[in-house]
């Protein structure tokens, strides 16, 4: 049924001239279209609070009436599927005129209703999932407000829409955040291994899956962590605190030569030492920097790799284990592998993006 014969049976079934043909018509639709029934009986019961106008007004309305009723059939259609006669239209009644508009605008704003909600729906359902390639960093605006800065290497989904009670993203690899405040809607950031959950606060998460441990460093507010191994689990961080979450962790380990099995530690909080915002190790890759202290070469290689976009290759894999500090700000790559060569055993070659460490052959 086309929509300018919808209106005409509800016009001429309040004014009391549809035919008992028109009426069968028109309950078939409202079988189809229960909703619509409810149309017509409330612009029914308007239909008798019209009587107060005087005569020359009602002529002047139905006058107008009558020519946006004509626009309206002459507007194009979707094609229907009934034969109408020819019959002369007759003169139509102002008021149940108005209530057949009144009918018709309540029919599209009931559409426009539906289609704004299919398509709120339908946004939620659009997820973005961005790659960070090596050697650059990337900052996003979430659809809250809620700033994140993306490091080197990283993967990380986000909706189109956040839903009506949380606001979910995903991440592979390394984000700062500053959440957007909001206590009815908690912001969820989902990891191989846990999920951090805030109501607006200031974090950092390096969640690479390849590096030994997921790290959540809180700098602002507070945040619940749940492990994903452990749900029932939960972690409150406190301002310079940091937890660290084993991402390959074995059963047991032999101590010695001896079989007997420990306990190992699946997390870890630690306090970070107070020290310039500048000097925060775990940040420092926002200002392009790579901040360490006696840490394994093996893991300052894998920062060294997405800082650079190189691939390091240890051709002796005992310097995997050596200890080394140092920082490394804004210098290339030939003068930041000879700051570290100044303070370790050993040698390195570069031969195109691939950096080859050997150890540093003693001098006789």
């Amino acid at each position: 049924m086309g929509k300018s014969r919808f209106i005409e049976l509800m016009a001429k079934s309040m004014g009391k001239t549809a035919t008992e043909a028109e009426l069968a018509e028109l309950e078939v639709f409202f079988k189809q279209f229960p909703e619509y029934k409810r149309m017509h009986q409330v612009t029914d019961t308007l239909k008798g609070n019209t009587g107060q106008l005087n005569e020359s007004k009602q002529k002047n309305i139905s006058e107008k009436l009558e020519e946006l009723w004509y626009k309206i059939k002459a507007s194009n259609e979707a094609p229907v599927i009934y034969i109408e006669t020819e019959q002369p239209k007759p003169a139509f009644k102002w008021q149940w005129a108005a209530a057949a508009i009144l009918v018709l605008g309540m029919a599209c704003s009931l559409f426009y209703i539906r289609e704004f909600k299919q398509r709120d729906e339908a946004a939620r359902l659009v997820m973005h999932t961005i790659h960070i390639p090596y050697g650059t960093t990337q900052k996003l605006v979430m659809p809250d407000g809620t700033k994140v800065t993306l490091n080197a290497g990283s993967e990380f989904t986000y909706p189109e829409t956040f839903s009506k009670n949380t606001r979910e993203v995903s991440l592979n690899g390394e984000g700062f955040f500053e959440v957007t405040k909001n206590p009815k809607k908690p912001f969820l950031v989902h990891t191989k291994k846990l999920t951090v959950k805030v109501l607006g606060t200031v974090f950092n998460v390096k969640a690479y899956n390849d590096d030994k441990t997921t790290e959540t460093t809180l700098l602002k507010g507070k945040v619940k962590v749940e492990l994903k191994n452990n749900p029932e689990k939960t972690i409150i961080l406190l301002p310079n605190e940091k937890l660290m979450v084993s991402n390959n962790l074995p059963q047991t380990t032999a101590v010695a030569n001896h079989n007997v099995n420990v306990a190992k530690i699946e997390y870890q909080v630690i306090t970070l030492p107070r020290v310039k915002p500048e000097e925060i190790k775990e940040t420092a890759w926002l200002d392009n920097r790579i901040l360490f202290t006696n840490e394994l070469f093996e893991d300052v290689a894998k920062q060294i790799e997405r800082k650079y976009n190189v691939q390091v290759a240890f051709e002796d894999q005992a310097l995997k284990t050596e200890q080394i500090s140092g920082l490394l700000d804004q210098e290339p790559l030939q003068k930041a592998m000879q700051i570290i060569e100044m303070t370790t055993p050993f040698q390195f070659r570069i031969e195109g993006s691939t950096i080859y460490l050997s150890r540093k052959e003693k001098q006789n």
